[in-house]
């Protein structure tokens, strides 16, 4: 007889670094050793923050910046570490600044746009960026059965207008669905005609590579879609080995790969960041998307980088940068009917 092998050796190398992931207990008791990683903050803070918007901080992604100098490292982390900044809220910060649930036509799906609707799949992420501009987001509820029947009304939804024929997979992020589900939900897409292309706007490439499976990889390379997957990349020591190797093998099957950034103070609001982010993507065999100016929710004043600066950023890139690697600097403003670019 064959000994029955433990649950836990089942379980996707992604699903186990995902349960390693650091909490506010966790950043407390970091707070209170030599090695801290909160800095300026006392606990009652530290629970203020927690309460308004969880803390999630992958730890290999903290054990990969061990190898950066101080000031690489301070840009990463500044995007994901709690501060007190976000406990001082300002006048034109919005509990839903891009106007997200105004354009739901569902529970969960958003049509802003022509041709095209973004649909949220998981309110999960494998990280809880401090800027994230859904940390006020009414999320569904997520059990099995209200999913289902939350996709049957979002894809009532896309079946009856003929003009779209894009869906966008968001979040939360939508590699935090299992492959089976995930695959579930494309091969639904999949029997409505008009729809040609799949989107997935994703954050686990950059922080588990793991992430891309070759059952992901199999579901989407074998679809009918033209699948774009764009990755949210702010810095370029988010960049990985294990990271490149995982693009490579979604590209290797015919997905084309964006990235999105947002432009932060003290983390990417400089030059040679912006430089370096655009040339180690290629690199990486991703496209520079878009640079979004800060959606200003709640709490994430301390992040926002003037226009002024940005255009004079954008102006610095076009002179250090091939045109194929200068992303688009783009601000969404709830009930326009496009980016302004």
């Amino acid at each position: 007889m064959i000994p029955r092998k433990a649950v836990a050796e089942h379980t996707p190398i992604w699903k186990k670094e995902f349960a390693s992931s650091l909490h506010l207990a966790e950043l407390v008791k970091s707070a209170k050793s030599k090695d801290t990683l909160v800095l300026n903050n006392n606990v009652t803070e530290l629970n203020a923050i927690d309460s308004a918007f969880p803390i999630r901080i992958n730890s290999a992604l903290i054990q990969r910046l061990d190898h950066s100098d101080e000031d690489t490292r301070e840009r990463v982390l500044r995007q994901y570490l709690p501060h007190v900044d976000e406990l001082k809220l300002s006048p034109n910060e919005l509990q839903d600044p891009v106007g997200d649930v105004v354009a739901s036509k569902t529970q969960g799906l958003i049509h802003k746009y022509q041709h095209r609707v973004l649909l949220i799949t998981s309110d999960t992420c494998p990280i809880h960026c401090r800027y994230c501009f859904r940390r006020d987001y009414p999320y569904p509820q997520t059990n099995s059965q209200q999913i289902e029947a939350r996709w049957g009304e979002a894809l009532d939804y896309i079946r009856a207008d003929q003009s779209l024929n894009e869906v966008i997979l968001s979040g939360g992020d939508p590699l935090s669905l299992d492959d089976e589900k995930l695959a579930q939900l494309i091969h639904a897409l999949e029997a409505i005609d008009h729809i040609k292309t799949l989107r997935l706007h994703t954050k686990y490439p950059s922080i588990m590579p793991s992430r891309i499976t070759p059952e992901l990889i199999q579901t989407l390379s074998s679809s009918r879609f033209d699948v774009v997957i764009v990755l949210h990349i702010n810095h370029a020591a988010e960049l990985s080995k294990e990271l490149s190797t995982a693009v490579s093998n979604v590209r290797t099957a015919g997905i084309h790969c964006l990235n999105q950034s947002v432009l932060l103070q003290g983390v990417n609001d400089d030059i040679d960041c912006l430089e370096q982010l655009s040339r180690k993507l290629f690199t990486a065999g991703i496209l520079p998307y878009y640079l979004h100016l800060l959606d200003r929710a709640k709490g994430t004043a301390h992040f926002e980088v003037s226009q002024q600066r940005a255009d004079e950023l954008m102006q610095a890139m076009k002179q250090r940068l091939p045109g194929y690697l200068v992303p688009k600097l783009a601000r969404e403003i709830a009930g326009a009917d496009s980016k302004q670019y």
